[in-house]
């Protein structure tokens, strides 16, 4: 799995303009620009880089420091594989605009796509000291991630325990903490956890394997039963069925 980037709608803008104008012709080049960034942004959601990075070019024409549109584009470029691209514009951003955590953020999670561990963990400790920004619980949710992926098992428990304190229903948070509790054999808050976790995510893999444990612990065959089923039916490709069959003997 990948940690979490934000292809959502930019916030508002850093006010920063570079040219003398009234206050009404400023306002009215913010609101370009905002629209500019917010439609290149539609275009990457529905896949049309092309018109996307049109839109960004645009924007970036009208403001080149703009920290959202740098942003929007490095996504875009991260998207199209296009690596180099797309880290000289999420530094153009965070250049810009140092505070802007959510374009650290997508930094920290392209770092992490590139397999430079200790660069993502730098960018979104960094990200996480913001008190203020609304996503900061998968900020948190994302550094137990990397952590988990580098091996160090205590800072990735801290860090999903983080996260659910900031948003007790961050379900990626949940379920690694889940599998965690488990293995250190702490099984009442395990299920707990998983329990919290199927109130606000639909079941995958992982979900299911640490059901069919966690009902054995507990002797819930009925439960057991069911997960197992699904496992099968629903990822009947993946490790942890393999995992299953191998547990029971098949």
């Amino acid at each position: 799995m990948r940690v979490i980037l934000f292809l959502l709608v930019c916030g508002l803008l850093s006010g920063c303009v570079t040219e003398t104008k009234g206050p009404l012709q400023a306002a009215d080049r913010d609101k370009q620009l905002k629209s500019l960034v917010d439609l290149g942004i539609g275009y990457m959601r529905e896949g049309e880089y092309a018109r996307a990075k049109e839109s960004l070019n645009k924007a970036l024409d009208l403001e080149p420091k703009s920290p959202e549109a740098h942003d929007a584009l490095a996504l875009v470029f991260q998207l199209e594989q296009e690596y180099d691209d797309a880290e000289t514009h999420f530094k153009a951003a965070l250049k810009a605009n140092p505070s802007y955590t959510r374009a650290r953020n997508n930094y920290g999670a392209f770092l992490y796509d590139r397999k430079r561990y200790d660069d993502a963990i730098a960018q979104l400790k960094i990200a996480g000291e913001d008190r203020f920004y609304n996503a900061r619980s998968t900020v948190f949710e994302n550094l137990g991630v990397i952590y988990q992926q580098v091996g160090d098992n205590k800072a990735a428990e801290e860090s999903f325990q983080r996260s659910i304190a900031l948003n007790p229903d961050q379900a990626r948070a949940l379920l690694e903490l889940a599998d965690i509790r488990y293995g250190q054999q702490r099984y009442v808050e395990s299920r707990e956890l998983y329990r919290r976790y199927g109130k606000v995510a639909q079941p995958n893999a992982k979900s299911l394997w640490l059901c069919i444990r966690i009902s054995r612990v507990f002797s819930s065959s009925n439960e057991e039963a069911s997960c197992a089923l699904a496992l099968k039916n629903i990822f009947p490709a993946s490790p942890e069925y393999k995992s299953y069959q191998d547990l029971v003997g098949k």
